[in-house]
């Protein structure tokens, strides 16, 4: 039998079918942490980034969300891209 993976398959769909399957959240981004009053993060700087280093699983994501998070950083050292900013409500 083979075990699941508990990271979201909409996280693993970020990246190609050949990237390795543990895709992690790098970084969670909170508006009222930005100074940028944008409603979305910039995607050259670090402003309202707060570093989580978890995997993509529903939990975690549920979590940053239930806290106010809504984009995150994805991370897979197993594609040519290896991080992606997604909004949160985009995987769950």
């Amino acid at each position: 039998m083979v075990a699941k993976s508990p990271v979201l398959a909409s996280a693993q769909a970020q990246y190609p079918k050949s990237a390795n399957k543990n895709v992690q959240v790098k970084a969670a981004w909170h508006p009222d942490k930005s100074t940028t009053g944008k409603g979305h993060p910039d995607f050259s700087g670090v402003d309202g980034w707060d570093f989580v280093r978890k995997l993509a699983t529903r939990t975690v994501l549920e979590e940053l969300r239930a806290q106010g998070y809504t984009w995150v950083n994805l991370e897979n050292g197993g594609a040519a891209q290896v991080f992606k900013d997604v909004p949160i409500s985009k995987l769950i």
